[in-house]
């Protein structure tokens, strides 16, 4: 496929597109300028995508992109309020990216066929926990977890599926899913940034009185500060 030169991923969309499975019909969810999905189309990697977006504004702006770089037999804009207009014979993997938490459990909540043999890449800018133990609620398995540095902070990458019967968690799931201190930097920045904020959530709670709540989040707070002094032994 030729035409201009291709763009640059920043590294949130890079790692998202990195989980993306070969020959994937994509279904990008927020899609802002489309640049996930064009640069998909441009490498190879999916044979069609829905860059789907609540406004006119962006969508606009995609569209420019995807005439811009001529992929526009592969990759199509869709006006859609979360994936309430994607149907699942439409997109075997969706993307949602750039995103707060408690909004992409809302989004996936309303799409029960996600839970058909999708595959989910996700990508949230805050309220991780909260996504986290949803998707555990739910049946949904995170096999795959990746931390990434961008724009200055550190996320969370995540590849779910759902899956019959019940998977195991462990107590710091919520917090930190997948991530181990020995997966490089960006997971131990995640995870130490993690501890400080939960530590700030002990104080809260001493100073309000809640004595019980305190003592289980201590409890996490010292098993995660446990990982730390265990990679430096």
């Amino acid at each position: 496929m030729n035409g201009r030169p291709l763009f640059q991923l920043s590294p949130r969309l890079a790692a998202c597109a990195r989980l993306v499975p070969q020959g994937a019909k994509l279904a990008d969810i927020g899609t802002d300028h489309a640049y996930l999905p064009v640069w998909l189309a441009r490498r190879g990697t999916i044979t069609h995508a829905l860059a789907c977006d609540l406004r006119e504004g962006p969508l606009h702006r995609a569209q420019e992109n995807i005439h811009k770089y001529r992929v526009q037999e592969l990759v199509e804009t869709r006006l859609s309020d979360g994936l309430s207009a994607v149907s699942a014979q439409e997109a075997d993997t969706v993307v949602i990216a750039g995103m707060g938490g408690d909004l992409m459990v809302q989004i996936l909540s309303k799409a029960p066929w996600l839970k058909d043999g999708k595959t989910l890449i996700l990508q949230c800018m805050t309220s991780a926990e909260g996504l986290r133990r949803w998707l555990l609620a739910e049946g949904y398995r995170v096999e795959k977890e990746n931390a990434v540095r961008s724009e200055g902070r550190v996320y969370s990458v995540m590849l779910v599926r759902w899956q019959a019967g019940e998977w195991q968690a462990g107590p710091l799931f919520p917090f930190i899913g997948l991530l181990g201190y020995e997966d490089g930097a960006e997971a131990r920045e995640y995870i130490l940034r993690e501890i400080r904020h939960l530590e700030n959530c002990l104080k809260g709670r001493r100073a309000r009185g809640e004595e019980s709540m305190a003592k289980e989040l201590e409890e996490i707070v010292r098993q995660l500060t446990s990982l730390t002094k265990e990679e430096a032994t």
